[in-house]
């Protein structure tokens, strides 16, 4: 009978703990051990895994198991410094930063449990953004170093992300969730590939979920190439408002965690002769001509996420892009909006899942429209059948890559929708089946990728090729820095709407034509 109330009252603990995620990573960080064998008593430390020197820090025992509340308990607290404590919630001070272990002993006069954890002391915390991948296995390295320096670094990542709007929308969703991460970090460091970072803790200003004064913090960005992005770097700092931002190259990683203060900091990148930008109140004021910039400061400062925005302002250079390979270059395509969302969408969710997309949405369409040749029916009944096929399709693919981990279930979660709309391209495939010959179709279906492939390459998308990955930034920095000069592109496509010559492909189609003609 003492054997099942125990099992009893350890599967309900067990329940009630790990039902609630604080509870569970405190489970997870924490030992227990009980003595006699049937010790219903279950110690919890309630506390983070790393606390600030020379702050007093509350500990909490709250979360203990106590099978008999009526009974008289004794909390006694070791704290690993030589300094102890008694009590169910006590506040103790570590003067020095390093690793203690906590012991928690609690005693009914009967029983008892003792619980251990380990923490860190620091002397200061820095929050670190990153979606890197690249950089992975070197944050372990600098994560020690900067232990040694008693420095705490807080790590918030979507390493994986194939896009940096996939990377924002993650990045903005854990910060969204550990807001304290944010409110107990002086300097957040942010070390994303492109502009997630920054866009993601903007996200969190806008969510207004928690109010944190920034105006204290710094933010520092690690890019080896900061000579573009100073328009978006002041609209986020306007938006966030914080102490400042400062730009520096990789190297400054080991200043920063040396540093007491940002002041320090920028010490000791002058004294180093590193190179860095600092963004601040007085840094890149707009000009009466900005007047576009003036526009987007407007849609940041009520909530447009700025990624939101690139979108908008990378669709007109898209379109030309598309008119180009379309009236000079001479490839044929299913119109100009359909490589334009092909673009678009490559953009959100990355080459490689836009391509797997479409490859897996055609084949389904193609399979469905063998199997309904001989069926009379009417098109748009048909079509229905195809969408369908095309959904379950979808299901299939995300399903085997999940569990050949193509692809994590956030990815999925944020990329769906994209994916969706890309799906549904098939009906233009359908229809002009109907009309011409499979290789004509298919042909025309491989311009149009192509012609997507192109302009996606030219706006600034990623492609990654193994470890490697390689990226055209010119047009996008400046269009998004300059949204000016998408006037400029109305003048362009204009002159373009006049010109009446060869094309690139008539003319090596008609190449022998043309040399008769020139002799």
């Amino acid at each position: 009978m003492a054997k099942l109330k125990l099992l009893i009252f350890t599967a309900l603990f067990s329940i009630i703990a790990l039902t609630n995620p604080v509870n569970a990573q405190i489970l997870e960080n924490t030992q227990i051990s009980t003595s006699p064998e049937l010790n219903y008593l279950q110690a919890v430390i309630n506390k983070e895994n790393a606390v600030e020197t020379n702050k007093s820090t509350l500990f909490d025992a709250g979360n203990s198991f106590i099978p008999n509340p009526d009974q008289e308990q004794s909390y006694f607290w070791d704290f690993g410094d030589g300094n102890s404590d008694e009590g169910i919630e006590v506040l103790h001070m570590y003067k020095e930063p390093g690793d203690y272990t906590i012991t928690l002993t609690i005693k009914d006069g009967e029983n008892e449990s003792i619980a251990t954890k380990n923490i860190y002391s620091y002397r200061k915390i820095i929050l670190l953004l990153s979606d890197n991948i690249a950089i992975k296995e070197r944050l372990e390295v600098i994560k020690q170093y900067a232990k040694q320096e008693g420095v705490y670094i807080q790590v918030i990542e979507s390493f994986g992300s194939s896009t940096e709007f996939i990377s924002e929308e993650i990045l903005a969703k854990k910060l969204i969730k550990d807001s304290s991460s944010i409110e107990n970090s002086k300097e957040i460091l942010i070390w994303t590939e492109q502009n997630a970072g920054l866009n993601a803790l903007s996200r969190f200003i806008q969510s207004k979920e928690k109010e944190i004064n920034f105006e204290q913090k710094s933010i520092i960005i690690i890019d080896n190439d900061f000579s573009n992005g100073t328009n978006r770097l002041q609209n986020q700092y306007n938006l966030i408002s914080p102490k400042n931002i400062l730009v520096a190259k990789e190297v400054a990683i080991y200043p920063l965690i040396e540093s007491s203060d940002n002041q320090e900091l920028i010490e000791k990148l002058n004294n180093g002769g590193y190179e860095y930008k600092v963004v601040d109140e007085k840094f890149g004021k707009l000009r009466p001509w900005n007047f576009m910039s003036y526009i987007v400061n407007i849609l940041i400062e009520k909530g447009i996420p700025d990624n939101t925005i690139a979108l908008l302002l990378l669709l007109p250079i898209i379109a030309f892009i598309i008119t180009i390979m379309k009236q000079f270059v001479g490839l044929t395509t299913f119109g100009i909006y359909t490589p334009a969302i092909m673009t678009l969408s490559f953009l959100i969710i990355g080459v490689h899942a836009g391509l797997l997309t479409l490859l897996a949405a055609f084949t389904a369409a193609a399979i469905a429209k063998i199997a309904l040749k001989g069926t009379r029916m009417l098109f748009i009944p048909k079509m229905s059948i195809v969408i369908t096929l095309v959904a379950l399709s979808l299901l299939f693919i995300l399903t085997l890559s999940l569990y050949l981990d193509l692809f994590n279930a956030e990815f999925l979660s944020i990329a769906i929708f994209p994916m969706i709309i890309l799906s549904t391209l098939v009906e233009k495939l359908i229809k002009v089946k109907d009309e011409k010959k499979l290789m004509s179709t298919l042909v025309l279906m491989g311009e149009t990728t192509v012609v997507a492939l192109v302009a996606f390459i030219i706006a600034g998308g990623k492609i990654n090729i193994g470890s490697s990955g390689f990226q055209i930034k010119i047009v996008r920095e400046t269009i998004l820095n300059y949204p000016e000069l998408i006037f400029l592109l109305l003048i362009l496509n204009f002159a373009i709407g006049k010109w009446s010559g060869l094309r690139l492909v008539e003319r090596y189609r008609f190449r022998e034509i043309l040399r008769h003609i020139e002799e």
